[in-house]
C-alpha cells in the first residue's frame, strides 16, 4: 500500500536546507484533503512518515516541522512520538489562554521544540515567548516593517526567525538583512510529494487488538498472539520502542519483552494512535467516546448482576455494539471476522441474554431512560442512588483514558 506526504525545504540564509516542514496527503495530487480533520490528517502523518517507513530518511536526517493542530495537543498524542528532530507547529489561531499556557509549558519541560506558526504578536503571547524556540512569520500577511518592531523582543527571549512564503529573492534579502534565520516558500522550493511503502494492518486484528488493551488488566498473552498476526502492526510497535522516545538499555528480542518494556500506559498510547489514523478517519469522535463510555458501563453493569467472571465480556459487548456504524458496515459481516466468544456476538445481535440486559441499560443510562435503569436496580436488588453513581464513574473512567498520556512510568 502507498502513502504519500508533502515536504518543503526549510533554508538558512546560505540557501542550504536545514529542516523539512511535512504534511499530509492521501494521493499523489499535492493538496490537503479537505474531508480530513486536522488532527486525524496529523495521526496519519506520524503513521505513515514515522511509523510505516524509515522517518530519516524522508527527512534526510534532518528536523520536521509538523503542524500539531489544538485538539491534538490538547488530547495529548503529541507525547507518544519522540521529540528530537521534531519541531512542533503550534498554531497561534490557539487563544493564549491559561490553559493553553499550561499544555505549552508541560510540552516545553518534555524538551519539545516550540515553534508558534503565522506569528502576529499581541501583549497576550509575551509569556509564552519564554518557551518558544521559533516564530514562523508570513510575509504575506506581516510586513517587514511589523516585524522590525518586535526584534527587541525577539532578542530578549533568544527567539529565532522563519520567513514564511517567501515570494521573490528581494523579499528574501530584506528579511535576511532583517535578522531572519530560515526561509521557506514557492520561490524558493515548491512542496514535493514523498510516496512511500505501507505495511498494511489487518483491520480486524486491529479491532482485536484495541478490545483487549482497553480492559483495566489486559492479557499479554493475548496480545502477543495479536501481534504475531499482523506483520504491519508488529513493525510498527518495533519501531515505535526504538523510538528516541525511550532509552533502551538491551536489544529487544521478542514481541512480549516489546510490550512489557512499553508498559500499560505506553502500550495504550500505541494502539490509541493506530486506531485514531486507521480505524475510521471519517467517523465523529464523539461516536468512539460514547462506545467506549457504553463498554464501561456495561462491564459496571455485569458487576452489579453478580456476572464478575462475565465483566469482561460485558465490556466487550459495549465496546463492539457500534463496530457497524464505525466501519460501515453490516454488523453480522464484522462480528464474522472478530474472534469474539458466541456469547457476545448474540448479545449484539438478537440482543438476548444476560450480557445484553447489561448494553440495554448501558444504553438506557446513556439516553436517560431512568424507568429501564431503576427497573435493572430493582430487580437486581442495587440502590439506585449507588447505581448512577457508579454509572458517573464511568465518566471519570473515560476522562482518565483521554489523559493517560499526562501518566509518566
Amino acid at each position: 500500500m502507498k502513502v504519500y506526504s508533502a515536504r518543503q525545504p526549510v533554508l538558512n540564509a546560505k540557501l542550504q536546507i536545514v529542516a523539512y516542514e511535512l504534511k499530509f496527503r492521501d494521493c499523489k495530487t499535492n493538496a490537503f484533503p479537505s474531508h480530513v480533520a486536522p488532527d486525524t490528517a496529523t495521526a496519519k502523518l506520524l503513521v505513515n512518515s514515522y511509523l510505516s517507513s524509515e522517518f530519516e530518511s524522508v527527512t534526510e536526517g534532518k528536523p520536521a516541522f509538523i503542524d500539531f493542530p489544538n485538539q491534538l495537543l490538547a488530547d495529548h498524542l503529541l507525547h507518544m512520538v519522540p521529540y528530537k528532530n521534531i519541531i512542533v507547529q503550534m498554531s497561534q489561531a490557539n487563544e493564549p489562554s491559561d490553559e493553553n499556557y499550561t499544555l505549552t509549558r508541560k510540552l516545553f519541560h518534555k524538551r519539545y521544540v516550540l515553534a508558534l506558526d503565522d506569528f502576529t504578536y499581541t501583549p497576550e503571547w509575551k509569556r509564552f515567548l519564554p518557551l518558544i524556540k521559533l516564530v514562523k512569520i508570513n510575509l504575506q500577511k506581516t510586513s517587514l516593517r511589523a516585524v522590525a518592531a518586535l526584534l527587541p523582543l525577539f532578542r530578549q527571549f533568544k527567539i529565532r526567525m522563519l520567513a514564511d512564503n517567501v515570494s521573490s529573492y528581494a523579499e528574501f534579502n530584506q528579511a535576511k538583512q532583517l535578522g531572519f534565520s530560515f526561509f521557506k516558500g514557492d520561490f524558493l522550493f515548491t512542496p514535493e510529494i514523498v510516496e512511500t511503502n505501507e505495511i498494511e494492518t489487518n483491520q480486524m486484528f486491529l479491532l482485536s487488538i484495541y478490545a483487549e488493551v482497553m480492559k483495566q488488566d489486559f492479557d499479554y498473552k493475548i496480545l502477543e498472539g495479536y501481534f504475531e498476526k499482523d506483520m504491519g502492526l508488529t513493525y510498527k510497535l518495533l519501531r515505535f520502542v526504538n523510538s528516541s522516545l525511550f532509552d533502551i538499555k538491551r536489544e529487544i528480542t521478542s514481541l512480549k519483552q516489546a510490550m512489557i518494556f512499553l508498559g500499560e500506559t505506553q502500550l495504550r498510547k500505541f494502539i490509541c494512535l493506530i486506531v485514531t489514523s486507521q480505524l475510521n478517519p471519517n467517523k465523529p469522535k464523539a461516536l468512539v467516546q460514547e462506545t467506549v463510555i457504553r463498554a464501561r458501563l456495561s462491564e459496571l453493569m455485569a458487576t452489579e448482576m453478580g456476572l464478575g467472571s462475565e465483566a469482561d465480556s460485558a465490556f466487550l459487548t459495549g465496546l463492539f455494539s457500534t463496530i457497524d456504524a464505525i466501519l460501515d458496515k453490516p454488523m453480522e459481516e464484522v462480528l464474522k471476522s472478530l474472534p469474539l466468544a458466541e456469547p457476545i456476538k448474540k448479545a449484539i445481535m438478537t440482543k438476548e441474554g444476560e450480557l445484553a440486559e447489561c448494553l440495554t441499560t448501558s444504553i438506557a443510562y446513556l439516553q436517560g431512560d431512568w424507568m429501564v435503569v431503576f427497573a435493572f436496580a430493582k430487580n437486581y436488588n442495587v440502590q439506585s442512588d449507588y447505581l448512577i453513581s457508579s454509572c458517573d464513574n464511568a465518566y471519570d473512567w473515560m476522562g482518565t483514558f483521554q489523559q493517560i498520556n499526562d501518566k509518566q512510568e
